[in-house]
């Protein structure tokens, strides 16, 4: 687990039974930004409170819900691998598999302070754990708290010398502390420890370019893409590169290739027309046009929002019908557009509070698949679980 470096917060079921905040998503843009679908923030109630508490199911023993949990993880389902290890812990509060993995879950969900204490317990559990300190400083760095971070790693490699995790992530903490000497000598060492491991490179690279080391980081780049040849951002990277060096026709290639792995890349194509605006302007002017077709698909976006807004209106008069009809015709405006995982969840939720509990599950496991962060959609589906079990 590396640095994740992320801010996303997302409202949960509260209260008596399921009551679910719908929040607006944001989504990265072409340059960094990020475009906020403001929807609305209003509470669905999904009256399963007294239903819930008296469901009864037979409890899986902290073991199985770890392996659930591990299986989610990997599949990218954090919200609901998040619900399952939040269990495992109450059956099991000082097993440290258990709160280790609850702790990286919750670390990439955004929940830094919550991940950080997890991460204490299982060292006081586990105080000769190398990885157990590794897994603290990451935690700690992503909370903000660089200095105690640093001085995690320093724990971690007195412990274990030769963990090559242990360095890299030191050699990050000192990059962002501007160490910049040290940094790199953390980041060499990491590398030496683990020449296969791509992220020793891809993050040395980065602090390389911060220190204007552009022959430096060209090379670093190379070693990634060559151990990672599907990496769209080592590519890109390589090719902003290559264009500062007047590199045209090699930054033309790598391009090319991002555009072999994700044909819909708005900044690879832009870059690439840009590219070859003076030695092929024919195709240069090909990839502006097929640019400005994908930023037209915003205005889908836009009258799937103004759909979404007169769903939820309907569904504040109890209109649950009207509502479920506009939200479908919603996803049917959006198809796969950037709020597609939203408008399922929000469909979904509808349809529970209709009593169509079966179809609601369906656009609720569908918005999962989208979103795997989607706590309120996890959050509603395990209320629907357990009231089949009753």
């Amino acid at each position: 687990m590396l640095f994740s470096r992320r801010n996303i917060r997302n409202d949960t079921l509260q209260g008596e039974g399921a009551v679910v905040i719908l929040q607006a998503i944001r989504r990265a843009g072409n340059n960094n930004s990020f475009c906020v679908f403001a929807l609305m923030v209003a509470s669905f109630a999904l009256n399963l409170g007294s239903m819930l508490a008296t469901a009864a199911e037979t409890a899986p023993t902290s073991s199985e819900l770890l392996e659930q949990g591990r299986k989610l993880l990997e599949a990218g389902k954090l919200a609901e691998a998040e619900l399952v290890l939040d269990r495992a812990e109450k059956l099991a509060p000082s097993d440290p598999l258990i709160l280790t993995l609850d702790a990286k879950v919750k670390g990439r969900l955004g929940e830094y302070s919550t991940a950080v204490a997890l991460l204490k317990r299982v060292i006081r559990l586990t105080p000769q754990s190398a990885q157990a300190d590794v897994d603290l400083a990451i935690a700690l760095a992503d909370s903000g708290d660089l200095n105690s971070a640093l001085a995690e790693t320093a724990t971690a490699i007195s412990i274990a010398p030769a963990l090559a995790i242990a360095h890299l992530n030191r050699a990050r903490i000192l990059s962002d502390m501007k160490e910049d000497r040290e940094a790199g000598d953390e980041f060499a060492l990491a590398a030496r420890l683990a020449p296969v491991n791509p992220d020793c490179y891809f993050y040395w690279s980065l602090a390389e370019r911060a220190q204007g080391n552009f022959t430096k980081e060209n090379e670093l780049l190379q070693k990634v893409v060559k151990l990672q040849p599907g990496n769209v951002k080592a590519h890109i990277m390589l090719a902003n590169n290559l264009l500062y060096q007047d590199r045209t026709a090699e930054a033309a290639a790598e391009l090319r290739i991002v555009l072999a792995i994700d044909p819909n890349s708005t900044q690879a194509i832009y870059k690439l027309s840009r590219t070859l605006h003076t030695t092929d302007p024919e195709e240069s002017t090909r990839l502006l046009g097929e640019f400005d077709r994908l930023k037209a698909q915003n205005s889908v976006v836009d009258q799937a929002k103004a759909l979404a807004n007169e769903a939820f209106h309907a569904f504040t008069v109890q209109d649950w019908r009207e509502s479920v009809r506009l939200f479908s015709e919603a996803l049917e405006t959006c198809g796969d557009c950037e709020i597609e995982s939203t408008l399922h969840r929000d469909l979904g939720l509808t349809l529970c509070r209709d009593g169509q509990f079966e179809r609601g599950a369906e656009e609720l496991r569908k918005a999962l698949a989208l979103n795997p962060e989607d706590r309120d959609a996890a959050k509603a589906l395990e209320a629907i679980r357990v009231l089949k079990t009753k």
